[in-house]
């Protein structure tokens, strides 16, 4: 993953691997984001260079009040919706500060 910087191609970094990593989700089931990605990696305590663009991904994506939207779900495969698409998400949120706060700390 750090020979990808999380979300590139290795032989060239100017391009994304799977655009659909770059859109936040919860719950992911079996897609997976960089979100994800970065909160596996920190929580096996990594800090690298190679994980700086995908954790500014993260960053970029916050709002004015410190949140992050909900950009894929499953809505509408499972009995109950999880929160609403395009909205500010807690459980993103939860995730994006988990990041920033093993990332930095």
């Amino acid at each position: 993953m750090l020979k990808h910087h999380i979300y590139k191609r290795s032989h060239d970094l100017s391009l994304v691997s799977k655009p659909s990593w770059l859109r936040f989700g919860f719950p992911l089931m079996w897609q997976t984001d960089v979100l994800e990605i970065s909160g596996i990696l920190t929580k096996l305590c990594l800090k690298e260079e190679r994980m700086q663009e995908a954790v500014d991904l993260v960053v970029s994506k916050q709002d004015d009040h410190g949140r992050w939207k909900l950009e894929s779900t499953f809505n509408g495969r499972f009995q109950v919706n999880i929160e609403q698409k395009g909205k500010p998400s807690k459980w993103t949120t939860l995730n994006a500060l988990k990041v920033l706060k093993r990332f930095y700390s």
